[in-house]
């Protein structure tokens, strides 16, 4: 079978062609939808600058009318854009305010329980994700967002814009630990990403794969497959943290943190024929065969 991949993050296609192959399968890459001409397997990594990414809404759609495709619709369309998943997950999230008047965002402000998350809709690895601690910071931040803009970058390539008439914030959970889990066809994995110690966010850069199950991990894995379900995904990611003794999102995405493809010797892999991974996509193909997207 033919195997498609739209790599627009250039870091995957080399992985998954070889791994197409060790399943037999003809792996080729392509930089645009229309070029996958044969019926088979499709797999899009979209680029997270909004301009690329529209377009790769484009490709998906035409790859989808006679490719099975791994990512489902939905996900390709909230990715990067986190007002999107929140509108509509947010009974998933920690309590999430939107305000698109800076009236309102004062209004809020002015009773607001700090400190407070602010968030852009774009960018990953935790970019653009602030804690405002005090009312100052918070006043201060709506203004910006309502006047001259927030500069923010996307993470990808150098690109920047400008978050402008709207904020996104949402309560702040204290956490030491933010939790992934990975979605591949009906297999999970689970990782731990640690905050810095001068700072009280997670951080991407920082991961700790959980190769084990005990009664909190097993606990979040039962959430996890509530929320997959619910969104009717089987590829995805999702960043989660522990709220009391309540799973919360904080965001979905379809990308799993570092290392990339090829150098996840260790990493776990629960509910897949009892098998750990080597490289990821051989679990795809795997988890493929098998009929999970079926």
């Amino acid at each position: 079978m033919k195997f498609y991949i739209l790599d627009e993050r250039d870091v995957w296609h080399a992985a998954a062609i070889e791994a197409a192959a060790r399943h037999g399968h003809e792996g080729r890459r392509i930089k645009h939808g229309h070029e996958a001409e044969e019926a088979g397997i499709g797999f899009i990594r979209p680029h997270a600058d909004p301009k690329r990414l529209k377009a790769n809404r484009d490709d998906y759609a035409l790859m989808s009318t006679h490719l099975k495709m791994i990512q489902d619709w939905t996900q390709v369309d909230v990715y990067e854009d986190k007002s999107a998943q929140f509108f509509r997950w947010r009974e998933w999230m920690p309590q999430t305010w939107r305000f698109e008047s800076q009236r309102e965002a004062l209004r809020f402000a002015d009773k607001a329980e700090l400190p407070v998350v602010s968030k852009a809709d774009v960018g990953a690895s935790s970019k653009n994700v602030r804690i405002l601690k005090n009312q100052h910071e918070l006043v201060q931040h709506i203004a910006q967002a309502f006047g001259s803009g927030i500069l923010v970058n996307h993470c990808s390539g150098g690109a920047t814009s400008r978050q402008k008439g709207y904020v996104l914030l949402q309560r702040f959970i204290p956490h030491k630990v933010t939790w992934r889990v990975n979605a591949i066809g009906n297999a999970r994995a689970i990782f731990k990403r640690f905050c810095y110690p001068d700072k009280p966010v997670a951080q991407t850069g920082n991961v700790e794969p959980v190769m084990d199950l005990d009664d909190e991990t097993e606990s979040l894995l039962e959430y996890a497959d509530r929320f997959f379900a619910h969104a009717g995904t089987k590829w995805c990611a999702i960043d989660v943290l522990k709220d009391g003794d309540k799973w919360r999102l904080l965001e979905t995405s379809l990308a799993w943190p570092w290392p990339s493809p090829g150098a996840c010797n260790d990493a776990p892999l629960f509910r897949s024929q009892g098998k750990r991974w080597i490289q990821l996509f051989d679990v795809m193909f795997d988890e493929f065969e098998a009929g999970a997207w079926n």
